[in-house]
């Protein structure tokens, strides 16, 4: 039960970060607001509603996720101190499979839950020159929800590295599962749990349209 719980925070938050970046936005919640309209219209798309064609919203949707999160940063505050017992090839595999499980994972959920949830931007601090918290509410589900988006400067633009619905973190939600697995087992035991979990949830998604 306190599972699915945090799986739909982890999912409310999901939608939150299904926003493209906007290259010639200054400011980080400037990222937010200006580029909503774009994913609203992925998911809205009536081209979609066929789903035969989910496999290519779920992809635009991808490459929106994938511009705007930092999964690097994102897997090295997940492992925390057990990053430093990957090899760097092995980092590099685990950000690209944990990035590849959200992807088929979660946004395959966004897909089906998503009911023209609205987000209200709130504020923004900024935290030195380089982070910055925004802070929206989603209405999911007819509640507003709070949701921190916690972003880092990033070149030019602004990225997502974690974000908090309800007072769980992302990060803090993957950390404790991995820190629990990296007590007992090796960094590429994680790796196989990782392409399991990929798997399955291919399986699952193509018996689901397949119907």
């Amino acid at each position: 039960m306190v599972y699915r719980i945090l799986t739909n925070i982890v999912l409310i938050m999901v939608v939150v970060t299904c926003l493209p970046s906007v290259s010639n936005a200054d400011q980080p919640i400037d990222i937010l607001k200006e580029s909503i309209d774009q994913s609203i219209r992925i998911l809205n798309d009536p081209i979609y509603n066929d789903h035969q064609q989910k496999a290519d919203q779920r992809q635009e949707l991808w490459q929106i996720l994938k511009r705007l999160f930092d999964f690097e940063e994102f897997s090295r505050r997940v492992l925390a101190r057990g990053w430093h017992k990957f090899t760097p090839q092995q980092q590099v595999q685990f950000v690209e499979l944990f990035g590849n499980f959200v992807h088929i994972y979660y946004l395959s959920k966004l897909q089906d839950k998503y009911d023209n949830e609205q987000l209200t931007y709130l504020d923004q601090n900024l935290i030195g020159e380089s982070k910055a918290v925004v802070n929206v509410e989603v209405l999911w589900k007819h509640q507003n929800i709070p949701v921190e988006i916690r972003m880092i400067k990033r070149g030019d633009s602004w990225k997502v590295y974690d974000l908090s619905a309800l007072g769980v973190s992302a990060v803090s939600f993957y950390r404790s599962q991995f820190r629990a697995v990296l007590r007992t087992e090796s960094p590429d035991h994680v790796l196989e749990i990782l392409r399991e979990k990929i798997k399955k949830s291919e399986e699952k998604v193509q018996k689901q349209y397949s119907q």
